[in-house]
């Protein structure tokens, strides 16, 4: 079909497009199109569907008429269905003597169509992105001329439709950033502001999400001569695991000053989290109660990394996995946890991390792993704990550098002091 428009239709077009890019806002734009669509074909109403193509469905923002309808339904499926699917045009003088005519929106809106202008609207690569219908001529049938004009015009739309698209897809995607950022700050927020402090003990606490907010979480309980602690690592990333997050915090800190034994809090938690999440969401945890008089450690370790035992030998030092270990609290919703214990003699140093550290892969899909881990602490042993940990940190980064895989990174030291 041969695109040519008389001087007063080109005129009219010009005074439409001028409309049209007056804004960026894809409501606001789709109302001008189709009233000056309607308008100059001097037809009663009009529908612009936007495509979606990764539903195979088409929609429309906005419906005229008195009645404001959101009309969903498969490409291919109805007169705007099948110029969504076929990229061709059609002008259809009798609606329902045409099979490919889908009356449901008739019914369903109490409008009587007549007669049909559809006509596609494509990108840059010439594929379908939206489609025009336009209904029910007012004197008569759209004719020849109107074909070629509505032609044109969806010509001239499609960038228009494309920039609001992107402009909203920007105002979106800040949109989330913002939101994100500030459930970023709320997430730091249900960490501890300060580290606790005792005589005998230093502390050393980091924690990093892969993205802006995570699912790992540690926490302090210091009491006059205990420190309960947990370091917990709730399964995925990202924002799901961040609300399973701040749901353990609650909780924990709802039930801790309840006065459970360890084992009795944990069977707790477990039952909590099972009745709360569905079977693929889990945390590995380990809960610490630290006599700070007494030097004991009593512990539970529910599916987690072993936490690691460092004493002094000589110029170097020992060092040995903590059990027993069970499975993760919230996979099952009845679970007999025990408690482990061990003696804390001067310049004993405990490390407990989450997986992103010891699971950090580098270029060559090697992992950090916890011997690795264990060599930097013996080979820094003897440098203060502040230090200790900013050398694993370091080196974690340096290792994963140009690596694919990303995890929240926690890390919890606790060590007495030698005298």
């Amino acid at each position: 079909m041969e695109k040519t428009l008389s001087e007063n239709q080109l005129y009219t077009l010009l005074e439409s497009m001028r409309l049209i890019n007056s804004t960026l806002d894809l409501d606001e734009l789709l109302e001008i199109i189709m009233k000056e669509i309607t308008d100059n074909l001097d037809a009663d109403r009009g529908t612009l569907y936007i495509v979606d193509h990764h539903k195979n469905e088409i929609w429309s923002k906005i419906a005229q008429g008195d009645k404001k309808l959101e009309i969903r339904q498969k490409i291919g499926k109805g007169i705007s269905g099948h110029v969504a699917k076929t990229g061709k045009s059609l002008n259809i003088e009798n609606a329902y003597d045409d099979s490919r005519f889908n009356p449901e929106v008739d019914k369903k809106s109490g409008y009587r169509t007549r007669s049909i202008l559809c006509v596609p609207i494509f990108d840059k690569v010439n594929q379908v992105i939206a489609v025009l219908q336009i209904l029910n001529k007012k004197n008569g049938y759209f004719t020849q001329k109107d074909l070629t004009f509505t032609t044109v015009f969806a010509d001239y739309i499609s960038l228009a439709i494309q920039n609001a698209q992107l402009y909203q897809e920007a105002l979106e995607r800040k949109r989330l950033e913002n939101e994100i950022a500030v459930a970023s700050e709320i997430q730091k927020m249900l960490l501890p502001s300060q580290l606790p402090r005792f005589d005998d003990y230093e502390i050393f606490a980091f924690q990093q999400p892969s993205r802006h907010i995570g699912g790992d979480y540690y926490d302090f309980f210091p009491d006059t001569d205990h420190l309960f602690f947990i370091l917990a690592d709730v399964a995925g990333k990202g924002t799901p695991a961040a609300l399973l997050m701040a749901n353990l915090q609650a909780t924990f800190h709802n039930l801790v000053v309840k006065n459970q034994n360890n084992t009795d809090l944990i069977s707790l938690i477990n039952k909590h989290l099972y009745s709360v999440t569905p079977p693929d969401k889990y945390a590995t945890l380990v809960w610490g109660e630290l006599q700070t008089h007494q030097h004991q450690l009593n512990y539970v370790i529910a599916g987690h990394l072993p936490p690691l035992h460092f004493k002094p030998k000589g110029k170097s030092c020992e060092v040995t996995e903590l059990s027993p270990s069970s499975i993760p609290v919230g996979m099952l919703p009845k679970f007999d946890f025990q408690e482990g214990s061990i003696q804390l003699g001067p310049s004993d140093l405990l490390l407990f991390c989450s997986d992103g550290i010891t699971e950090a892969q580098n270029k060559k899909d090697e992992m950090f792993e916890t011997p690795r881990l264990i060599n930097i602490v013996k080979q820094n042993f003897n440098k203060k704990l502040d230090q200790i940990g900013s050398h694993i940190l370091r080196k974690v980064r340096e290792f994963a550098d140009g690596g694919v895989y990303e995890d929240d990174i926690t890390l919890l030291m606790i060590r007495r002091k030698s005298t």
